[in-house]
């Protein structure tokens, strides 16, 4: 949790302030005990009413003060924590989009979400308790143990040894919750994974009549969590009775032998009334540092998980952020690159020129899709050099270099809003005659007709076909002038016409193309085809050429019915 304290900044001084005002209450607090043993004392036993109403308004006084006092270092410890919580979430969520791909596999969707939302929110709830209390707690036990000591020393003792009684309850109170406390919060994240598996697969889901199944694995995840909070929350119940058991004992001590010091005339009612005043004053502190304990120990599990996001390293990112003119826009020298264990593509070696279209094809889990994601710099080379405009890939400033490709990828992309909107995430400043063309191109001419580039897209565009999904993502990559197009796969839901139009529509488009896709219709008219094959290039040259040179292209030919 400290790792986080730099989010407050700016909220310094009122981070000062909170636990200062709390302090203030905290003295009042303690001083109304003597004040009310002085009243009793001198007030009542004299029976003199002016002193006694005098003292009744001083009473009422620090109560009105108190409470003022309160108010304020509650608003500005409330300040403070909602101040950092934004601070922290924004910071979060900044930092998980400049994590590499890898990280983010690594990390998984459900849990990042969790971290941005849950285990923000647990952290500035705690931040919230910790300005308010870390002043005020201490400061009320020790001033407590310290006004009975000035009270009377021997009966003081009998607070102490209820302080370390209740410490002992409570340590191990907690020694038994806390683990369950902590599987608890990792239970979250399998929740948030199971939920949002459930609502992604809803179509498949329902397709294949398997709601009841779904709801038994996501009440068996819930089950889990639930049980562990209530084994928890079982053993904590344990603290109440326990607490009150000892500071019941411990009053009861006091009124008995506080009781024969008053007979002897050692003590007075009124200072044997303060000195249970001030022991119910500290046993509400002692048992509130249990739960404060509690929540601490949570948020310090949930920061842990915060942190582990911001401690992750950005994405390698060059300085180079002008792209040269250049004859050769890609080279792949000798790359491979494994996600885990063994290579998923190994040795890979070609070059692609300007203006030139380079098709890739291959089987399902070739490597066609990591290759692009390579180019796109989502991942780095395990081994060899990427080449981008004859420079080391590497040296690019990502943004920079993601802003000179148009990249469509093989699962379409439509993000709620208007038709324009999702274009212009390519260029906010393309112009509509741009789009249009864009959208033409991408052989959706009817679509823009129909819609309008006002026109409504619903959340991941529910409200198109799998091809119209296609051709938005199409038409914005074309929606700006790219040094290098990558077309992953992005004919898979078109018919043939509509491919072979696009196909050709695309060699009026200036800048470098590579095709990705698993039908020869698509790349047959590429300047040269690459033929992937478990990882590694088995065929290399044109469509003509491949047909006699390379087995797997020719099987892709015949199952094709292509020439």
């Amino acid at each position: 949790m400290l790792k986080l304290i730099k989010f407050i900044k700016g909220y310094v001084p009122q981070a000062i302030a909170a636990p200062l005002c709390k302090l203030i209450e905290a003295i009042a607090e303690l001083a109304v005990p003597m004040i009310v043993a002085a009243v009793i004392d001198t007030g009542i036993a004299n029976g003199d009413k002016s002193y006694v109403i005098k003292y009744c308004i001083v009473i009422g006084a620090l109560a009105v003060g108190g409470f003022l006092i309160s108010i304020t270092g509650q608003f500005l410890a409330a300040r403070v924590a909602y101040g950092f919580g934004t601070k922290l979430r924004a910071a979060t969520f900044s930092h998980i989009n400049k994590l590499p791909i890898s990280t983010l596999d690594k990390l998984g969707g459900a849990s990042l979400v969790t971290r941005v939302t849950g285990d923000v929110m647990n952290c500035q709830n705690a931040l919230n308790m910790f300005l308010r209390l870390i002043l005020r707690m201490p400061f009320v036990v020790i001033g407590a143990f310290v006004m009975s000591m000035i009270i009377d020393p021997v009966l003081s003792m009998m607070f102490l040894a209820m302080t370390v009684v209740l410490g002992f309850t409570i340590a191990l109170v907690l020694k038994l919750t806390l683990p369950r406390i902590k599987k608890a919060q990792k239970n979250l994240d399998e929740i948030s994974r199971n939920t949002a598996q459930s609502i992604s697969g809803a179509r498949v889901i329902r397709a294949f009549s398997k709601q009841q199944s779904t709801k038994s694995d996501f009440a068996a995840v819930a089950d889990t969590t639930a049980n562990t909070n209530i084994g928890a929350a079982r053993i904590s119940a344990l603290l109440a009775p326990l607490t009150f058991t000892v500071v019941n004992l411990a009053i009861i001590a006091v009124l008995w032998f506080g009781g024969i010091k008053v007979n002897i005339g050692t003590l007075t009612q009124g200072e044997t009334f303060a000195l249970i005043n001030y022991l119910q004053q500290a046993f509400f502190v002692i048992v509130n540092f249990g739960n404060v304990f509690s929540v601490f120990t949570r948020s310090s599990a949930c920061a842990a998980r915060v942190n582990e996001v911001l401690d992750g390293a950005p994405a390698d990112n060059g300085e180079i952020t002008d792209i040269p003119d250049c004859d050769e826009v890609l080279r792949f020298d000798n790359v491979s690159f494994a996600y885990d264990g063994d290579y998923d593509v190994q040795g890979i070696s070609f070059s692609l020129e300007k203006d030139k279209t380079l098709g890739i094809i291959g089987g399902t889990g070739s490597g066609k899709t990591t290759l692009i994601s390579l180019v796109e710099r989502f991942y780095e080379p395990d081994v060899g050099k990427i080449e981008f405009c004859g420079k080391d890939a590497a040296l690019y400033d990502t943004t920079a270099m993601r802003k000179a490709i148009g990249y469509v990828p093989q699962r379409a992309a439509a993000l709620s809003g208007t038709l324009e909107s999702n274009l212009k995430i390519a260029d906010a400043n393309v112009s509509r005659e741009r789009q249009a063309r864009a959208m033409q191109q991408a052989q959706a001419q009817e679509l823009w007709d129909a819609l309008g580039p006002d026109g409504r897209i619903e959340n991941d565009g529910r409200n198109l076909s799998g091809g119209q999904r296609q051709r938005v993502s199409i038409a914005r990559a074309l929606c700006r002038d790219n040094v290098l197009y990558l077309f992953d796969d992005v004919t898979s839901a078109l018919d043939y016409k509509t491919e072979r139009d696009f196909i050709n529509a695309m060699k009026s488009v200036p800048g470098a193309k590579i095709f990705v896709s698993q039908r020869i219709s698509a790349v047959s008219g590429c300047d040269e085809i690459i033929v992937l094959d478990g990882g590694e290039i088995v065929g290399k040259g044109t469509h003509s050429s491949l047909k006699t040179t390379c087995p797997l292209y020719a099987e892709f030919c015949a199952s094709q019915s292509d020439g």
